[in-house]
């Protein structure tokens, strides 16, 4: 697509955990229009898990936003010039207590382009042992869970608040598996 429209102007509206921005855009027909996005400074790591017996390690985090608990995986902010991989290791340790050396990169994504421009390394981690207890954030309010095959299809078809994170990394790993 070759009809990408003129940056008139960009302006960072709002600096902290995320930067809003906004820029205004120039169609190739003359329009013009505001447009906001979050700006994140840097990536982040997704970590869909399984313990040492085949469990799912999953996370029920409230999320303010939401206002709810939601279903989904653990993950969250690279560190300044830190590896994917050793961020992805970082959380599942501190979010839920488990570690894997056995962690691979299932693929990358943007998980919300139409207002973010933050790219998402997702990674599997497989035999995760736990090692200690959590080390959350002030804000994170996380309960880990195990959770058998049959359960977290059974919560992906209920009802249940679930962090599309989580359907993106079981389709990652299932494709994977093919």
């Amino acid at each position: 697509m070759s009809k990408q429209p003129k940056i008139k102007s960009s302006a960072i509206v709002y600096s902290g955990f995320f930067n809003v921005k906004q820029d205004i855009l120039e169609r190739t027909d003359g329009h013009t229009g505001t447009y906001t996005s979050l700006n994140m400074p840097v990536p982040a790591t997704i970590v869909l898990a399984k313990d040492e017996n085949g469990l799912w390690i999953l996370n029920k985090e409230y999320r303010h936003p939401t206002g709810q608990i939601i279903l989904g995986c653990c993950g969250g902010r690279l560190e300044e010039n830190e590896d994917p991989l050793i961020a992805a290791q970082r959380e599942l340790f501190e979010e839920t207590g488990y570690w894997s050396d056995d962690i691979r990169l299932l693929g990358q994504c943007y998980q919300c382009p139409a207002i973010t421009d933050q790219i998402i390394y997702y990674y599997f981690a497989a035999n995760a042992k736990n090692k200690g207890k959590q080390t959350l954030d002030p804000l994170e309010y996380i309960e880990p869970c195990l959770m058998t095959d049959e359960e977290v299809q059974t919560a992906l078809k209920s009802k249940h608040p679930i962090d599309a994170a989580l359907f993106t990394a079981l389709w990652l790993w299932k494709a994977e598996q093919s």
